[in-house]
């Protein structure tokens, strides 16, 4: 009897083992971490993306202004030079290089000021991409974070059910019983007892002695594998 309800113990501490490893493994098996730093690398990515899109932006501003400028500084020549203020060859013809000098910048200027543009037009796109596949990455994290903890709590109830029984049928068995299954399990990866199943081990499935088998009918003898060390234990229902 002691025997059947130490199998049954032993059953309970497996089970309770397994809730445990799979409340241990539930956050990288349920994908919360990876969504993390799905969200994670989202997060960096589009704030690079604006950070490089608001200096490019202030560099087209600084841009227009300068072609403002240029603008400004050819229409104050060309009213210097045509509205007969200056009448001086030399200072004329200064003027002018002047002016096709400006000319000049104002075309580079109004190249870059097209290039930033069409620059500042593409990492929009991105940034509203970015910010698209951000949002669908926080909106998974929180999905997937609402199944784990549902999960979670679903093991943890289990877990408790399962560690009441356990305190129940602990109190069914005797101490040295109690004492010896623990030595055993520690030794043997939490399985002390083995089952015998057509004179064999079910632990290290090797045949047990005809002198085992013998002691194995009485119900208080506590007979040992003598290859793998396990309590036996002949189940009536086998």
């Amino acid at each position: 009897m002691q025997l059947k309800l130490l199998w049954e113990l032993q059953e309970l501490d497996l089970a309770i083992n397994d809730i445990k490893r799979k409340i241990e493994n539930a956050p990288q098996l349920s994908g919360v971490e990876e969504a993390k730093e799905y969200k994670a690398e989202k997060e960096r990515e589009y704030g690079e993306l604006e950070e490089k899109l608001n200096n490019d932006r202030k560099k087209l501003k600084k841009l227009e202004l300068q072609e403002q400028k240029i603008t400004g500084d050819r229409q104050e020549l060309n009213d210097s030079m045509y509205g007969g203020k200056v009448k001086n060859i030399k200072e004329l013809e200064q003027m002018q290089r002047r002016m096709d000098s400006l000319a000049e910048e104002k075309k580079k200027v109004e190249e870059e000021i097209l290039v930033l543009m069409e620059s500042i037009e593409e990492q929009e796109d991105n940034l509203e991409r970015v910010e698209r596949e951000l949002s669908e990455g926080r909106q998974t994290l929180v999905e997937k974070e609402n199944r784990l903890e549902e999960e979670l709590n679903s093991l943890n109830r289990e877990l408790s059910r399962l560690q009441d029984e356990r305190e129940q049928q602990s109190a069914k068995i005797d101490q040295q019983y109690l004492d010896k299954y623990q030595v055993l399990a520690e030794k043997c990866q939490g399985k002390a007892l083995a089952k015998v199943e057509n004179d064999i081990c079910s632990g290290c499935r090797v045949f047990i002695s005809s002198a085992q088998r013998g002691h194995l009918y009485n119900p208080s003898a506590m007979v040992y594998c003598e290859n793998c060390g396990r309590l036996l234990v002949r189940l009536d229902n086998h």
